[in-house]
């Protein structure tokens, strides 16, 4: 090996025979092509309440799961047995047609809950709904804050 200035040294590489270690895992996505301009709140009125920095950590968090670990770990709260609720204030959008509704809560049991749906590893954001007027519940009928 022949010495260069300021003792830099030649190396040489050579393709390596590593195999790839275990699976690609695929990890859950988010899209905000499909929020309702019109129902709901917009980005920078929940930036303004204080919600969208809390809601990215939460998106943040979920993106290192795939769709199924999402749902399975109840970030992503999928109904599924319904498509959309009878009694929302938000009108159903006519540009979609998801076959399952879901919503993720920016904390556990907040009542500010993001709205969409999940296709193909993707997370449709379709309301920022500070107020859970996409599906409203009454909270004591829920079997919650009985003391």
């Amino acid at each position: 090996m022949s010495k260069k200035r300021n003792n830099q040294r030649q190396y040489e590489r050579k393709q390596g025979s590593r195999e790839a270690i275990g699976e690609l895992k695929r990890t859950i996505s988010f899209s905000w092509e499909k929020l309702s301009p019109d129902q709901g709140q917009t980005i920078e009125q929940w930036e303004e309440l204080g919600y969208l920095a809390i809601f990215c950590r939460k998106l943040q968090q979920i993106g290192q799961y795939s769709v199924g670990e999402a749902l399975a770990q109840k970030f992503i709260k999928q109904y599924t047995k319904v498509g959309f609720p009878d009694n929302s204030k938000f009108k159903k959008p006519t540009h979609i047609s998801p076959a399952a509704w879901g919503v993720i809560h920016i904390k556990t049991n907040s009542k500010e809950v993001v709205a969409g749906y999940v296709e193909d590893d993707v997370f449709y954001i379709v309301f920022l709904d500070a107020d859970h007027h996409f599906w409203p519940t009454d909270i004591q009928s829920r079997g919650k804050n009985f003391k």
